[in-house]
């Protein structure tokens, strides 16, 4: 089968068009049409109903089939080709998020030397969603944050970096700022900042309002953390965070938690992954690196 014929077919199914699937891929409509007729005498089948008594086109049975199989193999190549690129061009991946990635990352790049320059970082935002990257070997490996200690997934090698007390945070002016600890019949009536469902923060502060017994706690729930911030610097709001998610926001004043939830960071790393050996090199520094710095505190 002529991989370029299955191209042409899968963005013709989805237009069922042909004078705009020959002017995507700048050819004659004629090229299309002699590219389907293959597909269709190779597969012994019509793939589109292009009879003149229907005033639209539409796909066959046989067509639908054939659709979503072109789609899995077109990105199924996509991938590979993604795959034999990075391979040959030697490039290793770290799952990053920008808060605690973004931390840490600024002391331990100056030890990746010959990794600098390879190194594609892949974004995300929650912890918990970058954990079930690595967990599924999408990811290689990333430093996360958690509520959890130990990972149960034996697929996975934990090396613990740093654990924080989560504390409320309140601009200067909050009458609670002046405290030098906050205990839970403190903050009873108080309004709280957090960050939204998906983040181990969101997960973190329910559970730590449920066991202190803060009954439907009023909150107001965001994805950024930027902006949690900025409204509890602004307002009389208490914001849920770890110190490292408020790193240089000096318009906030800390207020620790008596017995305060702990939130943990860690690089974790798919042992059962099949990577690289440029890959492998570059897991086996990183966890180098976040042992020795473990003893030593990056913060």
């Amino acid at each position: 089968m002529n991989l370029q014929d299955l191209v042409y077919f899968n963005h013709l199914a989805k237009t069922l068009n042909f004078t705009a699937t020959a002017e995507h891929f700048y050819i004659s409509q004629p090229s299309i049409s002699m590219s389907l007729k293959r597909l269709e005498k190779e597969l012994d089948t019509v793939l589109i109903d292009r009879k003149r008594l229907h005033k639209n086109l539409r796909l066959t049975e046989t067509g639908e089939i054939l659709l979503k199989h072109s789609q899995h193999i077109l990105n199924t190549i996509d991938i590979a080709k993604e795959e034999i690129h990075d391979l040959k061009n030697q490039v290793v991946y770290f799952g990053f998020l920008p808060t605690i990635g973004g931390h840490f990352m600024s002391k331990l790049m100056p030890h990746l030397g010959k990794f600098t320059n390879s190194l594609k970082l892949i974004e995300e935002e929650s912890s918990d969603v970058m954990l079930d990257l690595v967990s599924t070997g999408q990811v290689p490996l990333a430093i996360i944050g958690s509520d959890q200690p130990v990972f149960t997934d034996k697929n996975l090698i934990q090396i613990p970096l740093v654990t924080q007390d989560l504390a409320l945070w309140a601009s200067p002016d909050n009458p609670l700022a002046a405290k030098d600890i906050v205990r839970v019949e403190d903050v009873q009536q108080e309004v709280f900042i957090s960050l939204a469902q998906g983040y181990t923060h969101q997960r973190v502060f329910e559970q730590w309002a449920k066991s202190n017994h803060i009954e439907q706690p009023k909150t107001l729930f965001t994805k950024e953390i930027q902006t949690a911030l900025s409204i509890a610097s602004s307002t009389n709001m208490l914001a849920f965070m770890s110190e490292i998610l408020v790193k240089d926001h000096y318009d906030l004043v800390k207020i620790p938690i008596e017995n305060a939830p702990k939130f943990y960071i860690s690089l974790i790393i798919n042992k059962e992954n099949n990577v690289t050996y440029f890959q492998k090199e570059f897991n086996d520094i990183m966890i180098e690196l976040v042992e020795s710095y473990a003893k030593k505190p990056l913060i």
